[in-house]
This record gives structure tokens, sequence and C-alpha cells, in this order.
């Protein structure tokens, strides 16, 4: 049985979902403003386009390597302590990366930026797994989750005009007001202890369908870091739109993603099941991809980015609360940290992969056609082994 600590500030679940959204998306914040600011980046260093997916390959490979590490140390040190360590390193990497005076250092920063990235899906589902019972988690992980899609949608809207109006380091700069709110809303908050393992006891398998949950994460990461790093300069180079016009396009995503994490994360506990429903996720953004094709090859007109970004940001971009909502709960207690930290390393080595190769498909090939036909292949797939999930999850009573 769990024991809570006295404190005059417990969680409510409100504040649950707000602390856990804050510290995902102050976790994963460079990964889509590093898109956003593509054009600003490549002008102030003379870098390539696959030296910006590079940027999102060190943040995601940082985070895949350690996200297992991270998952074992939450489980030992606490949820609480957890997410105020993911804060904390959080708002260091973004000072980091508004800084940089040079594209190396801003790897670095990148790479800094891969260790809350790494840590915070470990801490914050074991805070909710601490605070709420199963059955009674959708809501408030979509919520969770949608973290990432809020800070995407705010970076998509404000950076192109805070950047155009005084520089993108300031514009980057402003948005460290989230973690420092975070730690506010963190302040003197409840710790959970479980009674300690009993040395010498045999510990339990992580379940299989969790080990197929990192399979497909792998392959939607593939195609979430695609998207979402090249979709905005894809907008300016291909579809003649502007910076403003493919920064509200990334934002669409994001704020699409919001709704749709919190929507499906609901649907999945109490109607769909958890396989079932990333496969319908895969199979939504495999559409989309194909319209990116289509309208990359001339075949289909601009506008058509626009449905086809609704449905990334509703299908690949949502698969983390439904991912995540089913680790929690195929999971026992004890194993959440170390079944999350598998489950992102398959994602996050798939988000390191993604970008660059999307990149460097387009500078070596000199179209992005190509690489939206590989992206609708791999989503097919995730609809596949969307199927092994549904096959092999059992619910852990808890």
């Amino acid at each position: 049985m769990a024991i809570t600590k006295h404190s005059t500030r417990p969680f409510s679940r409100f504040s649950l979902a707000a602390v856990t959204a804050t510290a995902m998306g102050v976790a994963t914040f460079g990964q889509s403003a590093f898109g956003v600011l593509a054009s600003f980046l490549i002008d102030e260093f003379d870098v390539d386009r696959w030296q910006i997916g590079i940027l999102v390959s060190a943040s995601a490979f940082t985070g895949a390597l350690l996200s297992p590490i991270f998952g074992r140390f939450t489980d030992r040190i606490g949820s609480v302590k957890s997410v105020i360590g993911v804060l904390i390193l959080g708002m260091i990497a973004m000072v980091l990366v508004a800084v940089a005076p040079s594209y190396f250092v801003l790897v670095c920063g990148a790479v800094l930026s891969g260790v809350p990235n790494g840590w915070t899906n470990p801490a914050t589902n074991a805070l909710i797994v601490d605070n709420i019972v199963a059955g009674a988690r959708g809501v408030v992980t979509g919520i969770k989750q949608s973290g990432v899609q809020m800070a995407a949608f705010l970076g998509g809207l404000l950076l192109p005009a805070l950047a155009a109006a005084t520089n993108w380091r300031l514009a980057f700069a402003s948005f460290l007001v989230f973690p420092a709110v975070g730690l506010v809303g963190m302040w003197r908050r409840p710790e959970v202890e479980r009674a300690p393992r009993i040395e010498g006891a045999p510990v339990s398998p992580i379940p299989t369908a969790v080990k197929w949950i990192a399979v497909y994460g792998t392959l939607i990461g593939m195609g979430v870091s695609a998207t979402t790093t090249f979709l905005p300069l894809f907008a300016e180079e291909s579809q003649g739109w502007t910076v403003a016009q493919a920064g509200r396009l990334i934002a669409g995503v994001g704020l699409v993603g919001f709704i749709a994490r919190i929507t499906w994360g609901s649907a999945s506990e109490r109607w769909l099941g958890h396989g079932r429903t990333l496969r319908l996720l895969a199979a939504q953004s495999a559409v989309a991809a194909l319209l990116l094709a289509l309208a990359s090859a001339g075949s289909l007109p601009s506008w058509v980015l626009i449905p086809a970004a609704l449905l990334i940001g509703s299908g690949a971009v949502a698969w983390n609360a439904v991912g995540m909502l089913a680790v929690m709960d195929y999971s026992l207690p004890e194993l959440v940290g170390r079944g999350t930290g598998l489950a992102m390393l398959g994602f996050l080595t798939g988000i390191g992969i993604g970008a660059p190769l999307m990149g460097l498909s387009v500078d070596r090939l000199g179209s992005y056609t190509p690489g939206w036909v590989v992206l609708a292949s791999l989503f097919f797939v995730c609809a596949v082994v969307a199927g092994r999930i549904h096959r092999t999850g059992t619910l852990a009573h808890v």
C-alpha cells in the first residue's frame, strides 16, 4: 500500500495535469522550435538542412540513450523529485540554446535538451500512477501529453513573429517562463512512497505489449520528427508559403495534437482499446503523408497541406498519449518507469533517425516527394505493429 507523506499542497487532478503538461512541453520544446526557426538558423550559422535535422537528432538520441536509465532512476527516487529535475534541466538547456555563439554550441544545447527529454515521460507517468487509480487516467494523461503539442502550437504561432520583431535568440528565450512556472507549481508537492523491493526477489519482466509499443514508437517517431521538422520548410520551399504561413501550419499541428491527445486518450481507455486506437492513428497518418507526396509532385494543390497537417496532428503526433497510457495500464506500478523508459528509447531513437534522413533526402534528391512516400510506408507498418499490441496487451489491475 502506498503511503503519502503529509503536505499542505496535495495534487488535485487539475494541478497534476497542469504540472505534467508543463514538464512535457519544456522537455520537448527544442524539437519543434528548431523546425520553426530553421530558416533563421540556416541563415545565421550557414548550415544545410540536414544539419537542422541533426539538432533534433542530438536531443532525441540523448533522450533515447538516457530514457531507460531515467526510468529506473525515477522508480528509485520518486516521481516528484524527478519532475522537478526535468524542469530544472529543461531551463538550463533552453538558456544554452538561446546564447549559443556557434553551431557547435547549438548542438551542445540540443544534446543537453535531450536529458530532460529522456526523463520527462518516466517522471510524469510515475507521477500520474502515484496519484490516480487505473481506469481514471485517460484525460489527465491526454492533457499531460498535450503539453508537447501546446508547446509546438505556441512555438509555431509566436516564434516567427517574435524572431522577426527582435531576433530568434530573444524569441526562444522568452519561453523560459514555462519552466519557471512549472517549478512554482511543483513547490512542496507530496511524494508517494512504495514498499521497497525485497532483496533477492525476482524482478518482473517488462510486458510483451510494452515491447511492441517500443517498436511502434520507433517507427512512428521517424515520421513525427520528419514531418514536424520539415513541414514548415516544405511549405516555404516547395509550395511558396511565407514563413508566417508555414509557422501557422505547424501551430495548427500543435493545436490539433493538443485536442487529439486528450480525446484519443479518453476514447482508448473507455471504448476502443489501446491497440485499435494506435492502428487508427497510424492509418490516418499514412493518408496524410500520401497527400504531402502528391502535393510535392504537383498532383494536388498546396492547400492540401492543411488537411495533411490536421491528420498528422490528430494521428502520429497524438500517439504518445495512447502509448503512454497503454504502458501505465499494461505495467505493474513498480515497472512503470522501466516500461516507459523502454518505450521512449524506441520513440526517441525514431525521432533522432527521421529528421536528418528526411533532410539528407531533400538535399541529395532535390525533392521532398521520396521522403513523404517512405513516411507513408512507415505509418502503414505502424498499423500492422498496432495489431500485435492489441493481441498481447493485458491490463495490470492496480
